[in-house]
């Protein structure tokens, strides 16, 4: 009779982890190169609209950024904080932002985000026509 149960040729079973290693290894390399491409800013196109109208009386704050990215407050540029004190000082007038396409989003949200603080979330954003658009 054969005996199965006492084989001293017998190898250890082991399961080899060095694939595994291989794979994690991969994974993390390709995670660490995805995550260095993310950029601060948003850049967003930003839509025309069909509906606009010009808006000329004095009941709104005229806020928005020039060609240069730089905070402007009624055609003059202020800082962040001097537009937040002028928010403060006429709670009468409404916020209205106006921005060009290249703006960096993240600008437009700090302006978002002093309306929320000062008026409730009310902003009123600026936009021009398709046809006003296509002469620029």
């Amino acid at each position: 009779m054969i005996d199965f149960m006492n084989n001293s040729d017998s190898e250890d079973i082991s399961i080899d982890l060095t694939p595994l290693i291989d794979v994690i290894f991969m994974l993390i390399i390709f995670f660490v190169l995805t995550t260095s491409f993310i950029t601060t800013g948003i850049r967003a196109e930003l839509p025309a609209s069909e509906h606009s109208a010009s808006i000329t009386d004095g009941r709104y704050l005229m806020t928005g950024f020039d060609e240069n990215g730089e905070l402007m407050l009624d055609n003059s540029p202020v800082s962040l904080e001097e537009l937040e004190e002028a928010i403060i000082a006429s709670p009468e007038k409404e916020i209205n932002l106006y921005t060009n396409k290249t703006t960096p989003f993240e600008k437009v949200l700090k302006i978002i985000d002093l309306a929320k603080t000062h008026r409730n979330g009310r902003i009123v954003i600026t936009t021009v026509t398709p046809d006003k658009e296509q002469q620029r």
